[in-house]
């Protein structure tokens, strides 16, 4: 750094006033930041086969109250992903923390998506 731009310490200056004018944390970033953020690195991660399910899935959710099996039904029949696939990139959204649903222990649990993956679902449709 140029001393130019360097702070101004002179011999008067206390080492705790030196210190704290150096250390002076970064400005908290705000949400719409954070979520751009987010929402470009979503996704830049997640593959074109699970942006589709979640797309779909999320057109789905809005009309129908579904489990994750009819889900994965739903949303095989209405693309061309096989089945398989579907329910396999819907068990990826459950382990990201977007989709919520019954597993093998909790049976018959309607599907839901958090609100992130609503917002990621929007911003996907808006791409």
């Amino acid at each position: 750094m140029s001393a130019k731009f360097a702070k101004e310490v002179n011999v008067f200056s206390s080492a705790n006033q030196v210190f704290q004018e150096s250390h002076k944390p970064f400005a908290k970033p705000s949400f719409e930041s954070l979520a751009a953020s987010f929402l470009s690195l979503a996704d830049m991660r997640m593959s074109e086969t699970q942006k589709h399910v979640l797309r779909v899935s999320a057109q789905l959710l809005r009309h129908y109250d579904l489990t994750v099996t009819a889900l994965a039904d739903l949303v095989s029949r209405r693309t061309s992903v096989a089945y398989s696939t579907v329910k396999w990139n819907l068990r990826s959204l459950m382990d990201m923390g977007l989709l919520s649903g019954g597993d093998m222990e909790n049976r018959g649990q309607l599907a839901k998506l958090t609100a992130t993956a609503v917002m990621l679902a929007n911003f996907l449709e808006e791409q």
